[in-house]
């Protein structure tokens, strides 16, 4: 018997990770530190690009949340797209996420920040029910690269040993 996977789990969800990103300056997608019998892994900002292109925009007090939550939404897959090449393919070594940061354009009047990035941490919930839910910062900005309105950092534990 074959366990679930976090992809299966996300695509039964509906949502599907899409290629890894490629990073867009001087920097790697995710470094890879030994901590005992696991593997702490850094994964880089991802922010909400869908085919390389960035969902801009600004957020502001009186605005309907349902765009900037689909901002976090697909910049948690990019996110989790990165993870799934620093765990050689295999998501089913993510141990913990002990740490979510989340950075929000918005205007300086914006205070949802945490309805926003529910989102996100909604995504981790569906790819791994049985894990706790991270840390969780959530900050707003007056910029992101390309205009973007979200972007992402992760902080994960994986198992050091690759499965079967």
């Amino acid at each position: 018997m074959t366990a679930i996977t976090p992809e299966k789990r996300l695509e039964t969800s509906g949502l599907i990770l899409p290629p890894p990103p490629r990073p867009k300056g001087h920097y790697a997608p995710y470094a890879n530190a030994a901590a005992g019998a696991f593997v702490q892994v850094s994964i880089s900002g991802q922010t909400c690009r869908i085919d390389g292109v960035a969902m801009q925009g600004i957020c502001q007090e009186s605005d309907d949340l349902e765009r900037p939550r689909l901002a976090a939404q697909v910049a948690m897959l990019n996110a989790l797209a990165a993870l799934r090449v620093a765990c050689d393919g295999q998501l089913n070594r993510v141990q913990t996420i002990t740490r979510l940061r989340g950075f929000i354009r918005s205007h300086s009047s914006f205070g949802a920040h945490t309805a926003v990035l529910n989102a996100a941490s909604d995504v981790l919930a569906k790819a791994w029910p049985d894990l706790p839910l991270p840390a969780r910062t959530a900050v707003g900005v007056s910029s992101l690269p390309d205009g973007a309105l979200i972007e992402l950092e992760l902080e994960v534990l994986i198992s050091a040993v690759h499965s079967a």
